[in-house]
């Protein structure tokens, strides 16, 4: 049975995408399964952003914002998951 419940907060202020960029936010998201996985994470290598923009026709200034887009979200997923650890922990 469904209840009436609110949503949560974070979902209720949730951010949400300027009109276009929903693009390199869903390139995000495709291209986190390409990052290096060793002792820890690595950010999305900068081939698979060229290969992902080769698959898709992705050309000129689109390409060269795609590059921009996805590191910017990369460095944020980082800092994301860093303030997440336990301080002093790795």
């Amino acid at each position: 049975m469904r209840e009436r419940l609110p949503l949560p907060s974070r979902i209720q202020n949730a951010p949400s995408l300027e009109l276009g960029l929903e693009l390199y936010y869903g390139a995000f998201l495709d291209l986190n399964s390409c990052r290096p996985i060793g002792m820890d994470e690595g950010p999305i290598p900068w081939i698979a952003i060229f290969d992902y923009c080769d698959r898709l026709g992705i050309e000129g200034e689109q390409r060269e914002d795609m590059f921009h887009h996805v590191r910017v979200l990369d460095l944020a997923y980082f800092e994301f998951k860093s303030s997440k650890r336990p301080k002093g922990g790795k």
